[in-house]
């Protein structure tokens, strides 16, 4: 896909991964509207930008399991930027001792984003369609002892797509749906995961020895699946590289 013009919305889009989608996308000429509810880590990261990519990134503060918040900024940038072409549903947690947060954050916060995403972009319905990426994780393909609900997430995250990345949501709407899948990521919520797992002890030992991959490698990731022009796609990632699963 061509980027330059294009407009992105990213939820979690000002820590971690999220503000590596942001960088990657601003730097191919995209547009983009950062969704966060940290407000103070999303403007601090706006001010580091350089003035020319400045003027092509907003921030709207929100609740990613509001629906009607969510709503609220998909006409926001709609208004702002006339249109959007991409929705990154990135916004997620790791807290197994606040299960029902997880649940609320990283299954019904995607299934929102997707839900106003098939509303807004909709060919059918005054969109232009385009692309939607959900954030999964390789969690989502196999056990994960120590995160049960967050895998739980994941594996919904996984069917999720693959159900709305097919011929007959692309037919009538124009929109393609894939999910990008890393394993573990250098990031707040990768090195915090001993205090929210399971099991403290053994977390700790398991991060001892796990390779950890880049948020920029992730980001990397991200713009080859856009532009492989997929559908229903889950692209895996760790430190051995890339590959569809």
């Amino acid at each position: 896909m061509d980027f330059n013009g294009k407009v992105a919305l990213i939820t979690g889009g000002a820590q971690g991964i999220g503000k590596a989608f942001s960088i990657a996308l601003l730097n191919e000429g995209t547009k983009v509207c950062i969704c966060d509810i940290n407000d103070l880590a999303a403007r601090k990261f706006v001010e580091t930008l350089p003035d020319i990519l400045q003027n092509n990134i907003i921030f709207e503060k929100f609740d990613v399991s509001s629906f009607s918040e969510l709503e609220a900024v998909f006409e926001k940038v709609i208004s702002i930027f006339g249109k959007i072409d991409i929705v990154v549903n990135n916004a997620g947690i790791l807290d197994e001792h606040n299960w029902r947060l997880v649940i609320d954050v990283n299954c019904i916060g995607v299934i929102n984003g997707v839900k106003l995403a098939f509303r807004y972009m909709n060919k059918n319905n005054g969109g232009q369609g385009g692309f939607v990426i959900n954030t999964g994780s390789n969690t989502g393909f196999e056990p994960f002892e120590l995160g049960p609900i967050y895998a739980a997430c994941k594996h919904a995250i996984n069917g999720l797509t693959r159900s709305y990345g097919t011929e007959y949501h692309w037919e009538k709407t124009g929109i393609k749906v894939n999910a990008i899948c890393p394993g573990p990521v250098d990031t707040t919520l990768g090195h915090s995961f001993p205090d929210k797992s399971l099991d403290k002890e053994v977390a700790e030992k398991h991060n001892k020895v796990v390779k950890f991959i880049k948020p920029e490698e992730v980001a990397d990731a991200l713009i080859f699946l856009l532009k492989e022009n997929k559908n229903g796609a889950l692209l895996r990632i760790d430190h051995n590289g890339k590959r569809f699963a």
